[in-house]
């Protein structure tokens, strides 16, 4: 099977304001919640499409996440959509999580957004983790 990314933004966000920053970027996190991002997982081991997928890729096992590498060009495209959402006014929390098709996360880690260097936290992400960023 494959590695899935999954993320999330919760808020009381402006859908168009989510809108404009979304259509920027090649990577997507849709509106929602950790128990959202906890349902996708569940549905992709029945093959169930999503809108919670990260990226459009067949799947994510190649993909730089967790690869240990904070300079590569999609951990700072992620960074960067990542820091736009939680800068718009409303936004609460982004989830995120690499995960095995078929399994689900083993713990959730939180993190306060404004003390972490993002792009280091991307590449270091483990798998089978929902990392919930608190803003």
């Amino acid at each position: 099977m494959c590695y899935f990314l999954y993320g999330s933004l919760y808020g009381d966000v402006s859908e168009s304001e989510y809108v404009d920053v979304k259509n920027k970027y090649g990577l997507k996190i849709s509106l929602g919640t950790k128990h959202d991002i906890k349902s996708a997982v569940r549905a992709a081991a029945e093959f169930v499409q999503d809108d919670f997928r990260i990226t459009d890729w067949i799947c994510d096992c190649d993909s730089p996440v967790g690869k240990h590498d904070p300079t590569d060009p999609t951990i700072i495209e992620l960074s960067n959509l990542i820091t736009e959402l939680s800068a718009l006014p409303g936004a609460k929390q982004i989830n995120i999580c690499k995960t095995w098709t078929g399994k689900q996360n083993k713990k959730e880690i939180k993190i306060n957004l404004g003390e972490t260097n993002l792009p280091t936290l991307l590449a270091d992400l483990q798998e089978n983790i929902l990392y919930c960023l608190n803003i």
